[in-house]
């Protein structure tokens, strides 16, 4: 094969791997960005939680539960809270005490968390492959430009 053409190839892949890099680069980036607000929201979802159950699971107790200017339970006037059940007192003390915790971000910061991460091993994968092929076709110029196709045949 002449060796014009395996550079030619050998070019191709190399500007294949820069764009592949530059894709890479990029998803990498989203990803990251995704992921710290993923941790946000997982953050504010443990907060929530632990709040919700904290007024649920002591529905009828001694401690009082009042968020944003709002009394859920107080025991001590015999209320509980806004006349809600146990389970909406528990929901809305949760929002009123974790306001930016979003179940729908959270949903779809974990769907765009995924894609991200989706895209990012699909480059690296890529970038692995035009490597080994850039690796392969280096050799095989080398080897061409060396050979003088007089001997044997």
């Amino acid at each position: 094969m002449a060796v014009a053409g395996l550079l030619a190839q050998y070019l191709a892949v190399k500007n294949q791997i820069s764009y592949n890099q530059l894709q890479d680069t990029r998803w990498n980036d989203l990803a990251t960005a995704m992921s710290k607000k993923l941790s946000e929201q997982e953050n504010y979802q443990e907060k929530w939680d632990d709040s919700s159950m904290a007024l649920y699971d002591d529905w009828g107790g001694s401690k009082t539960y009042t968020a944003k200017g709002t009394t859920f339970y107080d025991p001590a006037k015999g209320t509980k809270g806004q006349s809600y059940s146990q389970e909406l007192a528990a929901e809305y003390y949760a929002y009123a005490k974790v306001p930016k915790y979003d179940p729908d971000k959270l949903d779809e910061y974990t769907e765009l968390d995924m894609e991200y991460s989706t895209m990012v091993s699909m480059y690296d994968t890529l970038i692995e492959e035009l490597n080994a092929q850039a690796e392969s076709l280096k050799e095989t110029i080398s080897t061409e430009s060396q050979d003088t196709h007089l001997l044997g045949s």
